[in-house]
């Protein structure tokens, strides 16, 4: 009985394995080889014999692809693609190879499913004008593995044959990564093993002036005709930058209004500015904000026109939540007072009493946002804030800076045409525009659209403004115990609001403003809460308020792999 039990528990055992290992064995592949055969022509040119023995393992494979890059050659050609000794057909299906000819070369061996075995795969390929020419010498740089291959190479022994009547200066030099090399005649070998993914290798050979060829490849004449353009572009580039920078100094310089910024620090606010207003007037842009739409909703709190409750949780996995209430509606509203009561309480022709602030993001957006933001702004024009012929100004700036910004798009676009032609050099010109469109962008950001009284009037409340914000970096003094509260709108405007709730809690305020019920209003419970529904609405509204190297100048290289 036990040994019947025992017999068919190992068994059941010897099962659970081979189950185990049978999933385990995911799809993968390597090489245990990857040699290279490279035959040197008189004419610069090399015949190339690649030869990959891929070992596939679990799931079955479909296909093997080689590219190979074109850079720094006349051209490349293949010639011949085969698999176990069976030369492969052009086309797409099953035992065909096809050859897609772009910037790079793209072999693709089309094969019957394959798995749990190895097949050698051969590549030759003839690459043209690889040989260059330098001052004193012919120069072979090659690159024979790809530099993007994701398996791993057990061993590579790439094999190099030179004309006998070309003279090598000196022994071959392995620039990138290491090989062992051995010279024999005029045939030189680079042998590697344990080769990781995209580990690749480049080598130098120096051969006597004109023992290999008497004129450089076209793509390195192409090359040096490039080069020596190359300080007209230069000249151009800087030519445009240059003239750029000058403009836009004499733009900004001429546009600055005639205001001389006053020393005085405001310790209180200046004027009895609406903090909507006062934080509009504040930047150069008179373009409100949500950060102007949190001010009013303070001040109206403030004023007894809203509340601001905490909702309890529903569970401990959901979020902090408040209920914006209305409690009344006084009929001496100011427009954008009026405005941001529809924002909040109006949906779809509903009236509501109440809105939760987690759903603002929702009411604050395209055509709602209007609701507050025109309103405001018909209010500061109709104070007389903003010069027209200012407005217009900062608006053709902007205007002219994209015709800058498109003349450097366009200018990129016809380097990529015709890189052939005059290489990257002209790229250079590109950025020179292209830093004149930044420039000109942030000179049209700081260009004032207020006249003179109304940007006097800015640079009071700026002062105002810089007092609040060292308070919040402890480089000014609480002034008065009611300070928190009643320059609460000021700092929401400026965009302040969260940084001065969260200051004042670190000094252990916790006099709550009499329009916030917190749930907890014992000890710091409160003003943990207060802080948090800061956080909240400052962020709420957020949608309203913005409305491989190795081969580096040698040819060969490309990518490898299977699939």
């Amino acid at each position: 009985m036990w040994r019947k039990m025992s017999a068919a528990v190992v068994v059941l055992v010897t099962l659970l394995l081979g189950v185990t290992g049978a999933l385990a064995q995911e799809k993968s592949y390597s090489a245990d080889r990857f040699d290279v055969d490279i035959a040197v022509n008189q004419d610069g040119s090399l015949l190339v014999t690649e030869t990959v023995v891929f070992r596939f393992v679990g799931e079955p494979f479909t296909y093997v692809f080689r590219e190979i890059p074109t850079d720094h050659t006349d051209g490349v050609e293949i010639l011949e693609a085969s698999v176990d000794g069976r030369t492969y057909p052009g086309g797409t299906d099953a035992g065909q190879v096809k050859i897609t000819a772009d910037d790079n070369i793209r072999v693709t061996w089309h094969m019957e499913p394959t798995a749990n075995t190895a097949r050698t795969f051969v590549l030759k390929y003839r690459m043209l004008g690889v040989v260059q020419q330098t001052d004193s010498a012919d120069l072979l740089r090659y690159q024979p593995l790809p530099d993007e291959f994701e398996y791993t190479i057990d061993s590579s022994t790439v094999t190099l044959h030179y004309p006998s009547s070309a003279d090598l200066l000196e022994t071959p030099r392995v620039t990138a990564n290491t090989a062992q090399v051995d010279r024999n005649g005029n045939e030189v070998t680079f042998t590697r093993q344990n080769i990781a993914p995209n580990n690749s290798m480049v080598f130098e050979m120096l051969f006597a002036k004109g023992s290999l060829i008497s004129t450089p490849p076209v793509w390195q004449a192409r090359q040096a005709e490039q080069d020596a353009l190359a300080p007209v572009w230069i000249g151009a580039s800087l030519l445009v930058l240059v003239a750029g920078i000058v403009g836009v100094v004499m733009l900004w310089r001429t546009h600055q209004p005639n205001v001389k910024k006053s020393t005085a620090v405001h310790y209180e606010p200046p004027t009895n500015l609406p903090p909507a207003i006062a934080g509009v007037l504040n930047g150069s842009g008179a373009s409100p904000s949500w950060s102007n739409a949190l001010a009013t909703l303070f001040d109206l709190a403030d004023r007894g026109v809203l509340s601001i409750e905490e909702i309890e949780k529903k569970s401990i996995f959901s979020g902090q939540d408040f209920n914006i209430v209305l409690l009344e509606e006084p009929g001496n509203l100011r427009p954008h007072e009026v405005g941001l009561l529809r924002l909040l309480f109006e949906s779809k022709g509903m009236q509501h009493k109440s809105v939760k602030l987690s759903k603002l993001g929702n009411a604050v957006t395209g055509s709602q946002w209007k609701k507050f933001t025109e309103p405001l702004e018909t209010e500061i024009k109709a104070a007389g804030y903003i010069d027209a012929k200012r407005k217009q100004r900062r608006t053709w700036v902007m205007v002219g800076s994209f015709i800058f910004l498109i003349v450097a798009v366009l200018i990129m676009i016809l380097t990529v045409i015709f890189e052939n032609q005059f290489g990257i050099w002209p790229m250079l010109v590109a950025l020179s525009f292209f830093l004149v469109f930044i420039m000109m962008m942030i000179v049209s950001s700081t260009m004032t659209i207020l006249t003179d009284e109304a940007k006097a009037l800015a640079n009071e409340w700026q002062s105002f403004y810089q007092h609040l914000k060292d308070i919040t970096r402890s480089k000014a003094a609480v002034g008065e115990t009611n300070m928190f509260n009643r320059f609460l709108p000021y700092a929401a405007s400026y965009g302040m609001l969260h940084q001065w709730a969260k200051f004042f809690q670190k000094e252990g305020w916790t006099e709550l403003p009499p329009y916030f019920h917190a749930l907890n209003r014992a000890g710091d419970h409160g003003m943990a809460a207060f802080v948090a529904m800061t956080a909240a609405s400052s962020s709420s509204g957020g949608s309203a308020a913005g409305a491989g190297a190795a081969g580096a100048g040698a040819a060969g290289g490309g990518a490898s792999g299977a699939g």
